[in-house]
């Protein structure tokens, strides 16, 4: 039956993606597309935040430049620009060409000063009525204050030379006819509250009635005004649509910028589709069909876009051979060959054609609602396990499978589908009916009867009061705090009945003490250490009386439901544990519940300046951490802080407001990347002074709050001490479950000392770069080993010549090949060194292969003794760098040349570690050249000045920005550079 049900369901599905899909409209692209693309965008606009206004007003031929190459975006608009606009804008274009025919064959004089070519553009828009027959009276009468001006002038005149009546009459006269011709002048710059005029009898809008005018008088300069556009001023505040000059003026005699009327116009198009005729929408390329008419093969063959709107409904764009759909992408125009399946484009759409696509702003994304906060802030997870962080603003639209619904609705474990611009959402669909959610209440009673097939239950309230509900199919069972199956419910027992409707949504079960209780899962327990394949763990908030579950293969380990790996789980993440039936110290079932942050920086500064309207600080003299010292970055930085940041001085725990008070005191900072943006998470500011550093073991003692070193010091620690590992930040709790760490002290007022920093790894946990060195030997099918290896550990390489450590690859992995391929390889390809041709008894057929990264068959000596000892082609192996990250995953890999030390006991490693500033690159050379250079001196165990310049050569090196690897062209001059090379060949450089 249930199979029946599937094959049903899917058959419904394929017919409703082939109705949706295969019928949905069709829409061709503009004649004029391809004139649009050859015609490309302006030279002079790639700086002007209104750039892909600009465009996009083009392709529709509403704007158009000075020149065919310039637009002069910061030149304010005219009178005649503007009523060209907005006519292009309302679809009356033809018209004014034909009053502008008249005009010349008629011979007609206007009453107005303007360019021929404006004129058919402003009598159209006489004819709409945005110039009306009173600003035409306007323009040959004067004002008052136009009046008392020319008296004052004539006076004035008077006063310092005599003239006669006569003579003063004429001055008169010609100042009047000069005010004249300047009213009728409609090549001059339109003033701010006279477009606004414009725009609203453009758009036919009603005017606001007096008591609802509120908008203008926040700014200083709303009497400013003219009486008659404040209607039309306050109407496009309101609607968005034209701004004010400034935060504190509105500025109405100001005039306006065309690129800033070009985002006026977008405005325009935005709010009133139905007036302009433009509908704009965004959409995914599902498939991109290719047909050669006549079944010829040609150079420009007929195309099929087929596209999906955010809420499901499908479209096609049809473009002819000899077409071309305009697309813009980073300030520029192409034509439609840039597309791909499974891009996002905005499109715009004018009687039934399509007039261009965009590939810069919007993003589809689907997932699981992994996080949500009253704040609006959402992290989505995809079926990649990508975490997207977004934010909800206050004109996103929210449905539930298409229909309205509130942010009140959103919980983590939802599939949801947004479409997001930057980091804000625009649009979210929850993937399911949200009434599941609506209307809570909690009952405390006794369970007197459940129906398990039946989905029903029964319980008497302790009012005695004899209630019916039925079962959720995803029903939450506990009991005691475990998680269980309804088949652990027994009647007559107390619990906690969730209800939603008439449907119970969780039940939470207790027993009496003594009572056996299944203990299905153990509830949400606090990861204390992740071994290779063992679990410490405790209750939250229980420091000690910690747990330890072996796992194995047979182990199921997921997050959000899909599978990962046991190095996955970090310490302080959260989790849920299903023992063995058996065997009670292993885990049959993990699941992760809620992982720590991530650590993105660690900075010591000084505190400059604080905006707690803004959440945000202004930091100076910013360091971070190079051992064995801080090495400054910045002289000033600004960064937001999180709502619930933890800020401490001397224990004490601080808001923003009172961190005025500590202007200039020198702090430690810890940042996560928050929705995308570099946050602080943790602030702790020094008391007296920082004293010295210290990495070794240590034991934790909790009847003083203090940490003993091995050489017998003692350090205090608080809620303060920042504490990292993994790249995670934990808290005191930890300390108990760590015996080694790279402790940064301070000295207190009174001469004790306390630990500010504590990284429970070593050095590079202030600054996480973990770099390994060695040979390439073993392959698997995601993973691959270095044998011969050293960690790079406080710019000291930590050697194991005996010793191999395996490392797993992702389809991101960047693996630079310098061997063999002398360029970037896929992870696909690199692993393929993994397969070697065996013989009938399981021996390889090829004792060395060249062309394998492998050199030979792994497992070639593995009857004789250790790899490193017995191998016979030692010099045939591989030297790889790598860059790891905080999963034991390889982010980089430099396979940078064949080296024959391996398995050698006494190495001297040859490898400068050198920092600096770029001064410039050049990509023809690949030359990178840096000023303010420094070298790690092993000797001195510190950085030593070296020449003013150095050059690295960057061609066989990886560049890594942000954890990407990046090229040449993405640095910029004053970017901060750590670099290993080899001599001055690049090897990795890191770009801070």
């Amino acid at each position: 039956m249930k199979q029946k049900l599937q094959i049903s369901i899917m058959l419904i599905l394929s017919l409703l993606f082939t109705t949706i899909f295969a019928q949905g409209p069709a829409y061709t692209v503009p004649a004029y597309g391809k004139a649009a693309v050859d015609q490309g965008g302006f030279t002079d606009i790639a700086g002007s935040p209104q750039a892909a206004d600009i465009l996009k007003l083009r392709m529709f031929n509403i704007i158009q430049g000075s020149t065919r190459t310039r637009f002069r975006p910061n030149d304010n608009i005219t009178y005649q620009e503007a009523a060209a606009y907005l006519i292009r804008l309302l679809g009356f274009e033809e018209q004014a060409l034909q009053k502008a025919a008249n005009l010349a064959t008629e011979g007609t004089e206007t009453i107005y000063v303007a360019d021929k070519w404006a004129e058919g553009y402003i009598e159209e828009a006489i004819a709409q009525g945005i110039l009306t027959a009173a600003d035409l009276r306007e323009m040959e009468a004067l004002t008052k204050a136009q009046q008392d001006a020319i008296e004052e002038e004539v006076l004035e005149a008077a006063k310092k030379q005599w003239m006669s009546l006569k003579k003063r009459d004429e001055l008169r006269e010609a100042k009047t006819k000069a005010i004249l011709d300047q009213n009728k002048n409609m090549k001059k710059a339109i003033s701010r509250q006279d477009l606004a005029q414009w725009i609203v009898r453009a758009l036919k809008l009603e005017e606001i009635p007096s008591k609802d005018i509120s908008y203008v008088y926040k700014y200083s300069d709303y009497n400013n005004i003219k009486a008659n556009r404040l209607s039309a001023v306050e109407a496009l505040l309101q609607k968005e649509i034209l701004p004010s000059a400034t935060k504190d003026k509105y500025a109405p005699t100001a005039g306006v910028t065309r690129g800033q009327a070009a985002a006026i116009m977008g405005n325009m198009i935005d709010k009133y589709p139905d007036i302009t005729g433009i509908q704009k929408g965004v959409a995914r390329i599902l498939d991109i069909e290719t047909n050669y008419p006549n079944q010829l093969v040609a150079a420009n063959p007929d195309l099929t876009l087929i596209m999906e709107n955010f809420d499901g409904t499908g479209f096609d764009i049809k473009i002819q051979g000899n077409q071309a759909l305009p697309v813009i992408k980073n300030n520029r125009v192409y034509d439609h060959q840039i597309l791909r399946q499974g891009d996002t484009l905005e499109y715009a759409m004018r009687d039934n054609q399509i007039v261009y696509g965009s590939l810069d702003e919007y993003k589809f994304l689907q997932g699981t609602l992994s996080y949500s906060d009253k704040e609006g802030n959402l992290r989505i997870e995809d079926s990649q396990k990508n975490v997207t962080e977004l934010k909800i603003g206050i004109n996103t639209i929210i449905t539930a499978l298409g229909k309205p619904a509130k942010d009140t609705s959103l919980i983590p474990g939802q599939s949801v589908k947004a479409l997001y611009k930057g980091s804000l959402i625009t649009r979210l669909d929850i993937q399911e009916n949200v009434d599941y959610y609506a209307d809570t209440e909690y009952i405390d009673g006794i369970i007197k009867y459940i129906d398990r097939t039946g989905r029903i239950i029964k319980l008497e309230d302790y009012d005695g009061n004899l209630r019916t509900y039925g079962l959720d199919d995803r029903v939450i069972v506990t009991v005691n705090d475990y998680y269980e199956d309804l088949d652990s419910l027994q009647n007559e027992q107390d619990a906690t009945f969730e209800v939603s409707g008439r449907t119970i949504k969780a039940i939470k079960a207790f027993t009496m003490p003594g009572e056996e209780v299944s203990k299905e899962y153990q509830a949400v327990l606090r990861v204390r250490d992740v071994g290779d394949n063992t679990i410490k763990v405790t209750e939250i908030n229980d420091r000690q009386n910690p747990i330890t579950f072996k796992t194995d293969s047979f182990t199921s380990i997921t997050y959000l439901g899909y599978p990962i790996k046991l190095y996955n789980i970090k310490t302080g993440d959260l989790v849920k544990i299903k023992a063995n039936e058996t065997s009670t110290d292993r885990a049959d079932d993990i699941q992760l519940m809620s992982k720590r942050q991530r650590v993105e920086k660690i900075y010591k500064a000084r505190i400059l300046n604080t905006l707690p309207t803004q959440n945000r600080i202004a930091l100076s003299k910013v360091q971070s951490y190079k051992y064995p010292d801080w090495m400054e970055l910045d002289d000033e930085k600004t960064f937001p802080i999180k709502r619930d940041a933890e800020i401490y001085k001397e224990g004490r725990r601080l808001t923003i407001e009172d961190l005025d008070k500590q202007r200039n005191v020198e702090a430690y900072i810890v940042t996560v990347k928050d929705f995308g943006e570099e946050t602080i998470a943790k602030m702790t500011l020094k008391s007296v002074s920082e004293d010295s550093a210290f990495s070794g073991t240590f034991n934790t003692q909790w009847t003083d709050n203090s940490i003993k070193l091995a050489d017998g010091q003692k350090l205090s620690f608080d809620e303060g001490t920042i504490i990292i590992k993994d790249r995670r930040l934990l808290d005191t709790s930890d300390l108990t479950y760590n015996d080694e760490a790279f402790v940064i002290k301070n000295r207190m007022p009174g001469g004790t000392n306390y630990a500010a920093l504590v990284s429970m790894e070593n050095g590079n946990g202030f600054d996480y770069r973990n770099v390994v060195r060695g040979y390439i030997h073993d392959m698997g099918e995601d993973n691959f080993s270095l044998e011969s290896y050293a960690n790079l550990i406080n710019n000291e390489w930590d050697y194991h010549y005996d010793d191999e450590s395996y490392f797993y690859l992702s389809k991101d992995s960047k693996i630079l090949d310098n061997v063999l391929k002398r360029t970037y390889i896929t992870r696909d390809t690199f692993l393929e060194s993994r397969f070697w041709e065996l013989d009938s008894k399981g021996k390889p057929k090829r004792t060395y292969d060249p062309d394998k990264y492998t050199a030979h068959y792994p497992y070639m000596y593995d009857e004789k003794g250790p790899h490193y000892e017995e191998c016979k082609q030692k010099s045939k192996h591989m030297l790889a760098y790598a860059v790891i990250n905080e999963d034991g995953e390889a982010t980089a890999i430099n396979i940078y040349k064949r080296d024959p030390n391996l398995g050698k006991e006494e190495v001297t490693f040859k490898e400068n570690l050198i920092t600096g500033e770029v001064v410039r690159f050049n990509e023809t050379y690949t030359q990178l050249t840096l000023t303010d250079v420094k070298e790690y001196s092993r000797f001195y165990g510190q950085w030593q000045p070296t020449t003013s310049n150095t050059v690295i050569n960057t061609q066989k090196a990886i560049i890594i920005r942000n954890e990407q690897v990046v090229t040449l062209s993405d640095l910029d001059i004053g970017d901060k550079i750590y670099a290993i090379t080899d001599q001055n060949n690049g090897i990795l450089i890191f770009v801070e």
